[in-house]
């Protein structure tokens, strides 16, 4: 796994915008699905309920995968699977948490349409949770719900089938608390 974070860890601490600036960014390149999980489990180490986790990426790109590892890292035993058709699975952690693994795809495109829809299944009241952590797959279809503080991550296929980067970038100081974590832990 490659895990060169010293050129790509970037920070814009106080930086000044009239669109959200990430305070951090952390790019990761993984070459497997293992890889990916296991970035995911380093993930988890720095998360806290009311953590919302932004995911985006094509489809196949390794999302759920990504989430897979996530939550064994937070000792979830069952089967995680992509929520694809039934738009959110719940899993409990046995910390008494849950990990809520929602799916925008198949809402409207258009982001005012999907944010509507996404209401009408509490979307909304899911990511204004701070006794879960939360991760959103297409979570571009309903960003205007997102709150301030989350952590985007952006799973993009590379040049080898199984190749992968991922960019993640923290909105928010407990988002960037998050990655701290996962930074020092590549080190």
């Amino acid at each position: 796994m490659n895990t060169e974070v010293g050129p790509e860890l970037t920070t814009n601490w106080g930086a000044a915008a009239t669109e959200p600036v990430p305070l951090v960014v952390l790019s990761l390149d993984s070459h497997s699905a293992e890889e990916t999980r296991a970035i995911g489990r380093r993930l988890a180490a720095g998360l806290f309920p009311g953590q919302v986790i932004a995911l985006q990426g094509t489809l196949g790109a390794g999302k759920t995968t990504l989430v897979q590892g996530i939550a064994a890292a937070l000792g979830i035993s069952g089967r995680v699977t992509s929520p694809t058709f039934t738009l959110v699975n719940e899993y409990r952690s046995p910390a008494g948490f849950r990990l809520i693994h929602a799916h925008t795809y198949r809402l409207d495109e258009d982001r005012a349409l999907a944010q509507l829809e996404a209401e009408t299944f509490g979307l909304d009241e899911t990511l204004e949770s701070s006794r879960d952590v939360v991760l959103v797959e297409w979570a571009e279809r309903v960003a205007p719900l997102l709150p301030a503080d989350h952590l985007l991550i952006r799973l993009e296929p590379g040049l080898e089938p199984d190749e992968r980067s991922i960019t993640m970038s923290a909105f928010g100081p407990r988002s960037a608390e998050v990655l701290a974590v996962l930074n020092s832990s590549c080190a």
